[in-house]
């Protein structure tokens, strides 16, 4: 008998390569600081929440996004392979693969600055041609693709009766009419703030999100979930000594992501993600780019 397929989520978003600076302490305006070392490694939000959702099996995980036509690209597919994401990468010939610069200082805070490239070319039309013939159990998506092919994305999952989870980061206020069309959506204090005018970390057990089912991550206060407005669960994070929070929120978005598609009721999922990302902070992640064939 053959074995049952499993379920798959389907991140659609954005790739790029990541160039990774480890310093002391990040820079003041003007400052010239010297860096202990530097890697490079994939990220862009999508590609980092299919990573980290390939890392929980049983579900399989795929990304869809646009690369250049450049080494970029093709090291963008060698390394989501070679951790178990199967790539579903467009090319835009006349652009390069998106580029990121990230500043690690040693007490775990970040700062980067994206070139979004052959990111902002991703189309939404094979994505019908996905839902039709291998439907995900659960849809991912962010703020770092263009809102019209975001919408189109958005649609196309509804359409087909595929649940959406939204990540709703990075904050952007244009793509606020989009948020009524996920089921749930994602962000942490600073986006949860812009989208109400209130800062979540009192934890009040109401906020006007007029959404039906809004999860808030805190970093370190833990994970807040909304439903129709109302404080429905409140989850204090673990206490751990966090060496990067670069990327921690992708990873829990990715984690929660795989619970949902299993299934999983949202409470219990909310605590998986939140305890596999302060897991995920406690160290410093390195991936070595794959070497060209």
């Amino acid at each position: 008998m053959a074995e049952p397929l499993r379920p798959e989520v389907l991140f659609v978003g954005s790739v790029h390569l990541d160039r990774m600076i480890q310093l002391a302490q990040l820079p003041a305006p003007g400052e010239t600081v010297i860096a202990s070392e530097s890697w490079s490694q994939l990220g862009g939000k999508a590609a980092n929440q299919a990573m980290a959702a390939a890392a929980h099996p049983p579900v399989r995980s795929a990304l869809m996004a646009c690369v250049g036509e450049d080494e970029d690209g093709r090291q963008a597919a060698r390394t989501l392979r070679s951790l178990g994401v199967e790539p579903l990468l467009q090319l835009a010939p006349q652009l390069a693969t998106g580029s990121s610069v990230a500043l690690l200082e040693a007490s775990g805070e970040n700062v980067g600055v994206v070139l979004p490239g052959a990111n902002v070319a991703l189309s939404a039309e094979p994505l019908a041609a996905r839902l039709r013939t291998q439907p995900p159990a659960l849809l991912v998506c962010q703020w770092e693709t263009r809102p019209d092919t975001l919408q189109a994305v958005l649609e196309r999952g509804r359409a087909a009766g595929v649940p959406v989870l939204m990540n709703a980061a990075p904050w952007q206020e244009a793509y606020r009419p989009l948020l009524p069309l996920a089921d749930h959506v994602v962000v942490n204090a600073v986006e949860a703030q812009a989208w109400t005018g209130t800062d979540p970390q009192g934890r009040r057990p109401r906020l006007p999100f007029g959404h039906p089912s809004v999860v808030v991550t805190l970093g370190a206060g833990g994970v807040l979930h909304y439903q129709h407005d109302e404080l429905t669960f409140d989850l204090q994070a673990p206490r751990v000594q966090a060496r990067s929070s670069h990327g921690a929120g992708d990873h829990f978005v990715g984690v929660l992501a795989t619970a949902l598609a299993q299934q999983q009721p949202l409470p219990a999922a909310l605590e998986q993600a939140t305890a596999s990302a302060a897991r995920f902070v406690q160290l410093l992640h390195k991936h070595p780019l794959p070497a060209a064939p």
